[in-house]
């Protein structure tokens, strides 16, 4: 595992363009992403390859108001106006249905139902994580980490709600930011109904 100091470190459309099998993104809010031809580019180019299997973007829906989404937004964009993150969270639903819509067949839009933890982001083997906070440099600007770990395997004990007990520290902190994406998509709930456009 390591840690660096910005998610620009890590080069995020470059993972996403290298991906070859799948892809889940839990950021709650992807308007940066929508802004950037890099991010796009990279997303189109792992969802244009044959064998690239699937997109999973957990995100919040402008249409589904719950008792969280208000504080949460004002810790994730902390000191920038309502108005401005309303426009956000247009931008990115705007952008992630038309994304959908292209590929309806790879992309899987899930609606955030509880309140997000921590951005996580999913690409193959490998996952990156940050964290939120009440601060004014806004997440993308934080630590984040990095690891890579067998993630089909994780999502399997994600079915099943536990790791086996022969798991070993590494792999049951791997699992914890796998079961959050996991719970987020309601895999444990009935099936989540596509974010409304």
């Amino acid at each position: 595992m390591n840690i660096v100091a910005g998610i620009d470190a890590l080069d995020t459309p470059g993972l996403f363009a290298a991906a070859t099998r799948r892809i889940i993104l839990h950021a709650a809010v992807y308007g940066a992403f929508a802004k950037s031809e890099a991010h796009r580019n990279g997303l189109k180019q792992a969802l244009l390859k044959p064998g690239f299997e699937r997109l999973d973007i957990i995100a919040i829906d402008p249409a589904h108001d719950s008792t969280w989404t208000t504080s949460f937004l004002e810790a994730l964009r902390f000191g920038i106006s309502s108005q401005g993150v309303t426009d956000e969270v247009a931008l990115s639903h705007q952008y992630l249905t038309e994304l959908a819509a292209e590929f309806p067949d790879k992309i899987h839009l899930h609606p955030a139902r509880r309140l997000p933890c921590l951005p996580i982001l999913i690409i193959d083997d490998t996952i990156l994580f940050g964290q939120y906070a009440h601060a004014g440099e806004h997440a993308p600007n934080g630590f984040w980490g990095i690891v890579k770990t067998d993630v089909n395997r994780l999502l399997g004990w994600a079915r099943t709600g536990k790791p086996p007990v022969n798991a070993t520290h590494k792999d049951i902190a791997a699992f914890r930011l796998i079961n959050e994406c996991s719970r987020a998509m309601n895999t444990t709930q009935p099936p989540p109904q596509q974010c409304t456009p």
